[in-house]
């Protein structure tokens, strides 16, 4: 392949990774909850590693190989702990009528939910039951 059109393939390949990256990144700081966060956060992961590979491609040198196997795994480690230890977004509370039976009763299992909620987050020290 002649370089010059080499060159330019992955010049244009690097535009866009950087185009890219940039609405990522304009997601990660204005999404609306903390899943919006983390796909984007996820998708720069993957963005990176692409980058990565452009830059072995263009320069032939495999040494960065290993910088890719860790992003990798980083991004991995980091998304299980934000799926297992992530609090959900507070929803903004539906309005029902004033004096209906089912908004009592939606009062009531939502103020439940919410002691089921605050129990669970209570420090392990707290807690009555020790493992």
């Amino acid at each position: 392949m002649d370089p010059q059109i080499y060159t330019t393939l992955l010049t244009v390949t690097a535009g866009l990774y950087f185009v890219a990256a940039l609405t990522a990144l304009g997601r990660l700081l204005a999404g609306p909850n903390s899943m919006d966060r983390l796909v984007s956060l996820e998708s720069m992961i993957a963005m990176t590693q692409g980058m990565l590979a452009v830059y072995i491609a263009w320069s032939m040198d495999t040494s960065v190989a290993y910088a890719m196997l860790v992003i990798a795994l980083l991004g991995f480690i980091s998304s299980l702990s934000v799926a297992r230890f992530r609090v959900p977004d507070q929803r903004p509370k539906a309005t029902a009528r004033g004096g209906s039976r089912d908004a009592a009763r939606e009062a009531a299992r939502d103020a439940a939910q919410q002691a089921v909620r605050e129990a669970d987050l209570k420090h392990v020290d707290e807690k009555e039951d020790h493992f």
